[in-house]
């Protein structure tokens, strides 16, 4: 059995997403669907895509479709992903899920009173990399694992949390085997954020026009409980990019440590060893790097070595074709964004706060409307 597949939204992820289904057997690519004609028809004729659509709900009914990758901006996520649900269309949403926790509550819902999938595409967890660095650790090559540090790729911390800080959310809840508590603080300006630093996230980022709703802070610092005692560490903040992305955990054991970062030149993530838990700038041991074997990156007779969708992809393909969850499905699929209410609500409380949350509305929305 061929899955029929579709794509709403046409914009620049869209290409990983029809690259994806593309490139995986028992899945192809039906239909396309986005408002501006220009970018439908350039991504329809990139592909090969005949069937093309400016009305997602026309597209739903029509196509019979299996699975839909919802490309869009993050608040069109949620009427797509139900409009899907209720046509019995299985969704692979794009991060952030939604702009907000209840949102992202009703489109579970509809979902599984649907009994159809909902999987948000965090593909990192998913790459061969990553699944390797996380067998290397409970193998114990860098002792217990202490503690996993981020960086973000230099835009305004309000915008990058919902854009790269969901993703680093979700690596630490992976290598962590879950997270249990968020505690921020956050800065605009150089002072400490209050509600009149509440924003659109077009507004604090002029340089990205992705909409990712109101957002506040220029600048982050984020610790993160694991469920054992690992925590991590993300720090978000404009800078100028030097040196490639620098995007990537740091991996810090009691015994060593690992990295997984992209090559500058390349682009292709690599995995480094060092055998000591703390760095010396001069006597630190050479660090190794650890190479997989390439067919380990090889689907359907393709290389895919980036963080493509095509990882994130298959894990839904394959749960849609066995009866199974999807590893990013259900609960699972909102764990990232509960962990950015978290951080607006211990900033504002000077609290660390546990997860899951029971309060579901937006802390920077309720602020914004009362006051408190």
């Amino acid at each position: 059995m061929t899955l029929r597949a579709g794509i709403v939204g046409c914009g620049g992820i869209s290409k990983s997403h029809a690259a994806a289904y593309d490139g995986l057997d028992n899945i192809e690519l039906i239909s396309l669907c986005d408002i501006n004609t220009n970018a439908l028809n350039n991504r329809a004729d990139e592909f090969n895509i005949q069937n093309r659509y400016t009305d997602y709900e026309e597209m739903l009914s029509q196509e019979n479709l299996d699975i839909v990758s919802v490309c869009t901006h993050a608040p069109l996520h949620a009427p797509i992903t139900i409009a899907a649900a209720e046509n019995g269309v299985h969704v692979l949403c794009e991060k952030p899920l939604s702009v907000d926790l209840e949102t992202a509550d009703k489109m579970l819902k509809a979902c599984s009173n649907a009994q159809v999938h909902l999987a948000v595409s965090h593909q990192f967890r998913f790459t061969p990399l990553f699944r390797h660095a996380k067998t290397l650790i409970e193998s114990g090559i860098i002792g217990e694992l202490r503690s996993i540090r981020e960086v973000g790729k230099g835009r305004e911390a309000g915008f990058e949390l919902m854009e790269m800080g969901v993703h680093y959310f979700d690596e630490m809840d992976f290598f962590m085997n879950g997270i249990s508590w968020i505690q921020a603080h956050i800065t605009y300006n150089g002072h400490d954020v209050t509600t009149a630093d509440i924003m659109h996230s077009s507004k604090l980022c002029t340089s990205d026009r992705r909409d990712n709703g109101i957002v506040a802070g220029d600048t982050m610092l984020i610790h993160i409980g694991g469920s054992s005692s690992t925590y991590g560490i993300m720090e978000l903040y404009p800078r100028i990019q030097r040196h490639g992305w620098m995007m990537g955990p740091h991996l810090l054991g009691s015994n060593g440590q690992l990295m997984i970062k992209p090559n500058p030149t390349t682009g292709f993530d690599e995995l480094w060893y060092c055998p000591f838990d703390v760095s010396f700038a001069q006597y630190t041991p050479d660090w190794e790097l650890l190479e997989l074997d390439p067919s380990e990156f090889i689907i359907s007779g393709k290389s895919w070595k980036s963080r493509h969708t095509i990882w994130s992809t298959k894990n839904i393909r394959d749960a849609i074709k066995n009866g199974t969850q999807p590893e990013l499905g259900g609960q699972n699929a909102i764990t990232s964004l509960e962990c950015v209410s978290a951080t607006y609500t211990s900033h504002f409380t000077n609290k660390k706060v546990q997860l899951p949350l029971e309060k579901r509305y937006h802390p920077l929305k309720k602020r914004l409307t009362t006051g408190a």
